[in-house]
């Protein structure tokens, strides 16, 4: 998912980065790893050289919250798919 630009010219990314969890960029430099339950509680970890702000805390707190964090593996759905078709 994607935000932008913001007052200050920002971009931000939302990116799935394994099973539970999404990683957040903005203008392509990453920032931190958030997750999301599933009912609409989102935790964040920071990276030790992000220096985050309100402003990038907001639009990472608000794309996990209403979009959710992860995603199955492309392998997974992969097999999944050609399960589905054996007869």
């Amino acid at each position: 998912m994607d935000t932008g630009p913001d007052e200050r010219g920002s971009r931000y990314r939302l990116v799935p980065s394994g099973e539970e969890t999404s990683r957040l960029l903005r203008d392509g430099r990453r920032l931190a790893e958030f997750t999301s339950t599933g009912d609409g509680k989102v935790t964040v970890e920071w990276r030790p050289d992000a220096e985050p702000e309100p402003a990038d805390a907001a639009p990472g707190h608000a794309l996990a919250a209403a979009f959710g964090t992860g995603a199955e593996p492309l392998w997974r759905l992969a097999l999944v798919a050609v399960l589905e078709l054996w007869p």
